[in-house]
């Protein structure tokens, strides 16, 4: 195996042992950041920058931060100035909360949802199947007026997820819960005021992985039953093993197949075990649900599936964040995330980077006061139908051709 592809998982493991961030800021975690970057960063003319002139751009307001909040920010807008994905700089208790425990199969107390800011306003993103929130109600799509009575904007309960600062998105927060406190929600589900409800829950031990393996359902429609599974991220070896048990057992007899790829991305391992398992195990028609969220090895995934028309992707564009990267720990407690590796030969030697995949079907309105709808999900099915429909008139074509 290449040396590359050794060193790429497009999320490397870390020791899940970190030290605890500091109280007051320190800005040799600036430089610490900044010589990382020098020595890590997969391109080693750093995109045309002079990096030395980087570093005397914001070692100054680096130095006046008054906190680590401050510092972050600060070195956020530094690897924003590289103009390239995977570039991310994660607090440690979000790290420990939200992205180990994916990358370890552990759970850990969460809400089990993630909100975005778009436009003015906010909106849930992702309501984790089987999570607390959305069994109180959440649904992706709802408009967030207050968390736990304040508004979005003013809340100290928003946590940034870990934004890429290279890739243009809405920002995505998780919200701070504790074991045993009881949180709400104001939605509103659509431009209706009367639509307002209040949402309460309190936080559940959970990760995505578990969250995938709760979203395997049947949906009937029209007379068919299809398949539907919702692949949060290839982060861990359990999501493909998810997937391949979900296509023997309780999927098996279905008469179409709705893949659901919109989330994070990760190894290109789980990916290609996903992948292999669509082209070889899966005989049926099959539909891969994709969006702005769907990043990484999922990009890589739905070019491939795409380029061997195996069946449609539906939905919207994604971002074109397809580097091969690492997590790196700073000695505050942070993570960076850091691209390390270009990686066209996952791709057929087609570079996504910046580029990113565009749907076979586009749905063009974004999922904002949707009413809880999933309008890609929704269309997904339509296609997958249609598929079925073309399938039995060549079938009935061809039989009568026999005749």
């Amino acid at each position: 195996m290449p040396h590359a592809l050794r060193r790429l998982a497009l999320v490397a493991l870390l020791s899940l042992l970190l030290p605890a961030a500091n109280a007051a800021a320190d800005t040799g975690v600036f430089d610490e950041a900044w010589r990382t970057i020098q020595r890590r960063f997969y391109d080693k003319k750093l995109n045309g920058l002079d990096w030395k002139a980087v570093r005397e751009k914001y070692r100054g307001e680096a130095a006046d931060a008054e906190d680590p909040a401050q510092l972050h920010g600060v070195i956020k807008e530094m690897l924003g100035e590289l103009k390239a994905s995977h570039t991310a700089l994660i607090e440690h208790e979000v790290y420990r909360t939200h992205y180990q425990p994916e990358m370890s199969g552990k759970t850990t107390w969460q809400a089990g949802i993630e909100i975005a800011r778009r436009d003015g306003g906010w909106y849930v993103a992702v309501a984790a199947e089987g999570g607390p929130a959305e069994r109180a109600g959440a649904r992706k799509g709802d408009r967030v007026l207050a968390i736990n009575d304040v508004a979005p904007a003013e809340s100290a309960d928003l946590e940034d997820s870990g934004n890429d600062c290279g890739v243009p998105s809405a920002p995505r927060f998780y919200v701070r819960v504790e074991k045993g406190q009881e949180a709400s929600l104001l939605l509103q589900s659509t431009a209706d005021e009367a639509s307002l409800h209040v949402v309460r829950f309190k936080p559940e031990r959970l990760n995505m992985i578990e969250a995938s393996r709760r979203s395997i359902r049947v949906i009937e429609r029209d007379g068919r039953q299809f398949g539907y599974v919702h692949l949060h991220h290839f982060l861990a070896q359990e999501i493909g093993t998810i997937f391949s048990r979900a296509i023997a057992g309780p999927l098996a007899d279905c008469d179409g197949l709705v893949l659901d790829l919109r989330g994070r991305g990760g190894s290109p391992f789980v990916m290609n075990r996903v992948y292999q398992d669509v082209l070889r195990r899966w005989k049926k028609p099959v539909v891969v649900l994709i969006d702005e969220g769907t990043r990484s090895a999922k990009e890589i995934f739905a070019h491939n599936f795409q380029r061997a028309r195996r069946g449609l992707l539906v939905g919207r564009r994604t971002p074109g964040a397809v580097l091969g990267s690492e997590f790196i720990p700073l000695s505050d407690g942070s993570v960076m995330l850091l691209p390390v590796v270009d990686v066209p030969m996952l791709s057929g030697g087609v570079r996504l980077e910046g580029i990113g995949v565009t749907p076979d079907v586009e749905v063009r309105r974004p999922d904002l006061l949707t009413g809880g709808r999933d309008l890609i999900l929704e269309r997904g099915l339509e296609a997958l139908g249609g598929r079925l429909k073309e399938g039995g008139e060549r079938a009935r074509r061809r039989s009568a051709e026999g005749l």
